[in-house]
């Protein structure tokens, strides 16, 4: 035979069943501790993967919110010839549509009067918010127009007459998307502006990014309160599988404890009785011969005819010292035929066990003859 036909053979040779079934459980662990250990170590991943979406999720609604709440601060200057505040605001962003709505860039200026005009009737304060490139261009003076008609959005009006020196008043727009400039000034009852002895301080803020970055913000501020109630979930679901698996080992070490104390059994003999500390005292005799005393009474005839006559018929009663002994004599017989063992108990007392490792509660001696007999007082 060829070595491949053995090779072959011994490929052919199929496994017994009891092999493959002690390969199947040496390969195969125990399934239900590890799916608990599993478990556990997927819902901790779970729950610092949370907490990192909770912290990321909020930092990133305070950059959002940051942008939005934050405005864009502007100075407009005082041109002393021409009496004016005046400046090209720039490129106002923002998703708004045409028309007023909530989506518009609020744009805020705060106008402080240094010094008011000598005139003291009729003195005006205009301030004008006009969608144009340019504010040096003709064609504003046709939009200041549009504007103090009060129809139209992207060129707006806002007035305040008499106004006092010292004072900062304060002028609110909503604007759409767009080119803008701005123009403060002070005029008379004809139109006309006042620009002698006069001075403003003119200071604008802008909020282009609160539509454009609160809204995001509130987005992600609303993941992340969602991703930090999922962490509590989870937080609380791995916190009672913890609690239940404790219990659970609390329960095994009890029964583990409470099974070792029955199969130890009693922790010892029982508790040995005080006997008798040595032999019973003597007793002391006569101290000389018996007193010689009188006799008295019937004549000894008559004693030895009562004697007689006080004769009894049958076996004389047996007496409860004979009845002990027989006892004694029986129970260390069957005391010796079973299996059980006597312990010394000191002070020449001896306790039986049984076989079953329980112990008779009867206390034992042993007598002459190297038997144990029970204890009789």
């Amino acid at each position: 035979m060829s070595e491949q036909d053995l090779v072959d053979n011994v490929e052919e040779v199929p496994l017994s069943e009891e092999g493959e079934i002690d390969a199947e459980q040496e390969t195969t662990p125990p399934a239900e501790p590890m799916n608990i250990q599993e478990k556990i170590k997927s819902l901790k991943d779970a729950i610092k993967k949370s907490r990192w979406n909770v912290f990321l999720l909020l930092g990133v609604s305070l950059v959002m919110f940051g942008f939005a709440l934050f405005p864009l601060t502007m100075s407009v200057p005082y041109d002393d010839l021409w009496g004016t505040s005046e400046k090209d605001i720039g490129y106002v962003w923002g998703p708004s549509s045409p028309g007023e709505d909530f989506l518009d860039v609020p744009f805020q200026l705060e106008v402080e009067i240094v010094r008011a005009p000598s005139v003291a009737d009729n003195v005006t304060l205009e301030v004008y918010v006009l969608k144009a490139k340019d504010c040096l261009d003709l064609s504003v003076s046709d939009l200041e127009v549009i504007a103090r008609g009060g129809n139209s959005h992207n060129n707006q009006f806002k007035s305040l007459e008499s106004p006092l020196e010292g004072e900062t008043y304060t002028f609110d727009f909503d604007l759409d998307m767009g080119h803008y400039c701005t123009k403060v000034q002070f005029v008379d009852s004809k139109g006309e502006t006042l620009k002698q002895n006069t001075k403003l301080s003119v200071k604008g803020k802008l909020w282009p990014n609160q539509v454009v970055t609160g809204l995001p913000g509130i987005v992600f501020l609303g993941l992340s309160i969602f991703a930090f109630i999922g962490s509590q979930k989870k937080s609380a679901k791995l916190k009672s599988i913890l609690e239940k698996r404790k219990v659970s080992e609390e329960q095994l070490i009890l029964e583990a404890v409470s099974a070792e104390k029955i199969a130890q059994g009693p922790a010892g003999p029982p508790q040995s009785a005080d006997g008798p500390t040595g032999p019973p005292q003597s007793n002391p005799g006569p101290s000389g011969s018996p007193q010689e005393h009188k006799k008295s009474g019937p004549p000894q005839s008559m004693i030895s005819q009562d004697s007689t006559t006080s004769k009894r018929s049958g076996p004389p009663p047996t007496s409860s010292t004979e009845q002990v002994e027989v006892q004694n004599q029986e129970m260390p017989e069957s005391a010796n035929t079973d299996q059980s063992t006597f312990e010394p108990a000191g002070n020449g007392y001896f306790y039986r066990k049984m076989p079953d490792g329980t112990y008779e509660q009867v206390i034992y001696v042993q007598s002459a003859d190297g038997t144990y007999v029970p204890y009789q007082q």
